[in-house]
């Protein structure tokens, strides 16, 4: 028997079926706020402000389904060609997504902070929930697939 490492005996380590299952609630969590932050603003506005709201809605679609659907797609192929069981639960993600995830937290209190119109911020705010959501299904039909492959060995 061979001795572990404390960091390998205490990472909390986890299968590719968590690691796609993290990916799907980070990304529908956060497209949800985003998307609920931006309407409810919107609406704070007033209600002439929503005219803009299926514009917006359709652009994060629009960048859902042909953007960030790839990234998903790129994420759940990286998560199922590594070794099983080997990566912590955080490495869903990779050091440099992370690092993307902070930068957009601080460019999305910049915006907030920005002179640009309210109608603007909260517009962009909806569009990317709503791209965020779009991506999000294909790492929901990912996760299904994996834990069905899964259960089926």
């Amino acid at each position: 028997m061979t001795k572990k490492s404390w960091t390998e005996r205490y990472k909390p380590a986890a299968s590719a079926s968590t690691h796609v299952l993290a990916a799907a609630i980070v990304w529908s969590v956060a497209g949800m706020m985003l998307l609920i932050r931006g309407v409810v603003n919107l609406i704070a506005i007033g209600p002439r402000s929503l005219w803009v709201l299926p514009l917006f809605l359709l652009l994060g679609l629009f960048k859902g389904k042909f953007v960030l659907t790839k990234s998903a797609s790129r994420n759940v192929h990286r998560i199922r060609c590594r070794p099983e069981g080997r990566y912590c639960l955080g490495g869903f993600m990779t050091w440099k997504a992370w690092l993307l995830v902070a930068g957009m937290i601080m460019l999305g209190r910049l915006l907030r902070m920005s002179p640009l119109p309210p109608l603007l911020v909260w517009g962009i705010y909806s569009a990317i929930g709503a791209a965020l959501l779009m991506g999000s299904l294909h790492l929901w039909k990912a996760w299904m697939v994996v834990r069905s492959e899964k259960s089926a060995s």
